[in-house]
């Protein structure tokens, strides 16, 4: 396949929101061989009321800068992509890179930093969904 025949396809949060949406997307990117590049957003809400991931890592960093106890919401995060990944039936472990962004924004990382986050993880996760290299 030609160089100029890939393509580079973006999903937005609400598109990879739960397991279902990221089987959703995985059917769209595997119709195609040319989709060969995937950036994905940070997951979106799931429902009304709902919270977007990258609203908690914001909160998350603001509870840090500030000097109060993040750990509950930083929880929720996790557990929003753990569930993803024991829903897909995947074979991984975010443990390590949960560690790294906690510990990162303790030390004072960034509001940027923090919010890129749920797209690193979710990068993370379609990578293995997918069952493609992931590249930071």
């Amino acid at each position: 396949m030609s160089e100029y025949k890939k393509k580079t396809v973006k999903f937005g949060g609400s598109s990879l929101a739960d397991a279902e949406q990221f089987r959703k997307v995985r059917q769209i990117v595997l119709s195609d061989e040319t989709r060969k590049y995937v950036i994905p957003s940070a997951p979106g809400k799931r429902y009304p009321g709902d919270v977007k991931v990258t609203d908690m890592l914001y909160k998350c960093y603001e509870l840090a800068r500030d000097k109060e106890a993040f750990d509950e919401l930083f929880g929720k995060v996790t557990e929003r992509f753990d569930g993803i990944i024991a829903d897909l039936g995947l074979d991984l472990s975010l443990t390590k890179e949960y560690e790294n962004i906690r510990s990162a924004m303790l030390h004072m990382s960034g509001r940027d930093y923090a919010a890129s986050r749920g797209e690193y993880l979710n990068g993370r996760i379609l990578a293995a969904c997918l069952g493609y290299d992931f590249i930071d």
